[in-house]
């Protein structure tokens, strides 16, 4: 137990150095850096935070885990209304007590913060609180109390997450650049325009905007792949992204109008991300062997390794060539089996069968394969009905597929209705995800394309 704490305060410092960005003479000093020493005080309030940045809009949490020696009572009453001002407690999560050694207990304590919109920029520090306890042995009481942690405001807080970092060569990663800013902050699109993410290529960019109050977000979704690893080199990286951002100024009293005044380009950066190469050949060392001289048989291993094989060998083929020719000489008139030829009552009734008994389950494989079934019996009953083989409406291409309509059986609605289905089809088969307002109008096209096409022979 005692080494999953140590874990966790590993982690929870990883996590809060790795997401910053901040120069050097940027970064708020805190009591967090130093190596943390268990002590003999009767209780200690160890504290964490998972970025030493904020904004308004997003909130921190703060880690506390208080440790004490056996013996003694903590009073945890009204940790919920600890004053951390300026920072505003948005939720409190209490743990509970857990086993550090045999000498001590230890509990968790999560905070989520956040800043108000009135807080201007600068380094604030998170004040340091106490907690009270009591000595159970000598019956005296005391109180332990926390570090305080600085925390700089920062106008602008940009993050770069990714979907995987292990691949293979070809896949596709999905790259999540997020920037988050105040109103009078402006971005050089210019500079966001040419990312550069070699060695990777950007197969796709999506923007999506948003405003949050007086924080405008802004998500850009890369889809990138890697055709080459450039050498026997097994991990590449997502290379480190710099935003270039400036404020907004007001002009100031006494300006002349249309004046263009200096504008200071401050910039924030991205950490760069490694990506494991997953190599799906793997070397293998084979020893070369020294080259050897002919070798010699005697003649009893020619007949048992050579002729007698041979001779079997023979054998066996004449064997099996006589038993061909009686079986191909009793055939008097063979009989090919006719094929059976599916009608479109048939058919439409298996459609609206799979159709009716379809659930939508919101797991994309099931729903996937529920969806997968319903393409096939759909293109089948198409088939039918416009006189082609199962096999060529299976195989066909939805761009191509009432190319084989060449006796014009389906009428122009009936064609335009399904060229639209195939299309929702082939979207949920092939898409990332499977949603149901998406099955839910095909299902509507499909049902509409089974009435146009039956109407008239249920008259």
């Amino acid at each position: 137990m005692r080494y999953t704490f140590i874990g966790l305060f590993v982690i929870a410092v990883f996590l809060g150095s790795g997401s910053t960005h901040l120069s050097a003479q940027e970064q708020p000093q805190s009591e967090e850096s130093q190596e943390l020493v268990l002590t003999d005080k009767p209780l200690e309030i160890w504290t964490f935070i998972d970025d030493y940045r904020a904004i308004t809009g997003r909130t921190l949490h703060l880690t506390v885990q208080a440790i004490w020696k056996l013996g003694i009572t903590v009073n945890l009453e009204g940790v919920d209304k600890t004053d951390l001002s300026p920072f505003k407690i948005e939720g409190v999560t209490v743990g509970e007590r857990q086993i550090f050694d045999n000498e001590h207990d230890y509990i968790v304590i999560t905070y989520t913060l956040s800043l108000p919109s009135n807080v201007g920029e600068g380094v604030y520090s998170l004040p340091a609180f106490t907690l009270p306890y009591r000595n159970e042995v000598d019956k005296t009481e005391g109180k332990a109390a926390s570090s305080p942690v600085a925390i700089k405001k920062v106008p602008i807080l940009v993050e770069g997450k990714v979907d995987k970092d292990v691949i293979t060569i070809g896949d596709r990663i999905n790259y999540a650049l997020t920037i988050r800013h105040e109103n009078n902050v402006k971005l050089v699109w210019e500079n966001i325009e040419k990312l550069n993410f070699s060695p990777f290529d950007i197969l796709e960019r999506d923007v999506e905007k948003r405003t949050e109050g007086n924080i405008e977000k802004i998500l850009i979704n890369y889809t990138l792949s890697l055709y080459e690893t450039g050498g026997k080199k097994k991990t590449s990286e997502i290379p480190e992204l710099t935003i270039l951002y400036y404020k907004e100024s007001k002009p100031q009293p006494g300006e002349p109008k249309g004046e263009a005044s200096l504008v200071e380009t401050k910039e924030s950066k991205v950490d760069s991300i490694p990506v494991v190469i997953n190599s799906l050949l793997k070397a293998v060392d084979v020893p070369l062997e020294g080259i050897k001289g002919p070798v010699y048989y005697s003649e009893k291993d020619v007949y048992l390794k050579g002729y007698l094989i041979m001779g079997l060998g023979a054998i066996i083929v004449l064997f099996l060539g006589i038993a061909a020719l009686r079986s191909m000489a009793g055939k008097i008139s063979p009989v090919s089996p006719k094929p059976v030829t599916e009608t479109p009552q048939i058919a439409v009734e298996r459609l609206k069968n799979i159709t009716k008994s379809f659930q939508f389950a919101n797991e994309d494989a099931e729903d996937r394969k529920n969806i997968h079934n319903i393409d096939k019996a759909f293109r089948t009953y198409l088939g039918t009905l416009m006189g082609i083989s199962n096999e060529t409406a299976q195989s066909s291409t939805t761009s191509g597929f009432l190319n084989h309509d060449t006796q014009k059986r389906l009428s122009a609605e009936t064609s335009t209705v399904t060229q639209t289905v195939l299309k929702q089809l082939d979207n949920l088969i092939y898409g990332k995800r499977v949603l149901k307002e998406a099955v839910d109008k095909t299902l509507l096209g499909i049902e509409e394309i089974i009435k146009l096409t039956t109407v008239g022979r249920n008259k």
